[in-house]
């Protein structure tokens, strides 16, 4: 089977099954052999250093691993660092709370 059959037999698949990527002025975007592709990356870019997932993913520069899968990781990481210190403007390591949120009830 070449690569370009399996493609469109698993986009068949993927509409068969109606599993929905998104709904977009009208069309909807059912999963396909790319969609696979970009999962396995995105899995994978948590476990194995770029060079690894650049052979993994058979991209020939590694310009285009770290532009697709490592970047994107770096963005989440940023975001979940941000929201863990939100508010917290000393420095300190502990939530600030306010005297009235650390008196006991009278």
């Amino acid at each position: 089977m070449t690569s370009p059959h399996a493609g469109k037999l698993i986009s068949k698949m993927g509409k068969a099954a109606q599993v929905i990527l998104s709904r977009k002025e009208g069309k909807i975007k059912f999963a396909s052999a790319h969609d696979f592709r970009r999962a396995f990356g995105t899995r994978w870019s948590t476990r194995v250093m770029p060079p690894v997932l650049q052979q993994l993913m058979r991209h020939e520069s590694i310009d285009t691993t770290l532009r697709y899968y490592v970047e994107q990781e770096a963005e989440a990481t940023a975001e979940i660092l941000y929201s863990v210190v939100e508010g917290n403007y000393l420095g300190n390591t502990s939530p600030n709370v306010t005297k009235k949120e650390t008196s006991s009830p009278s």
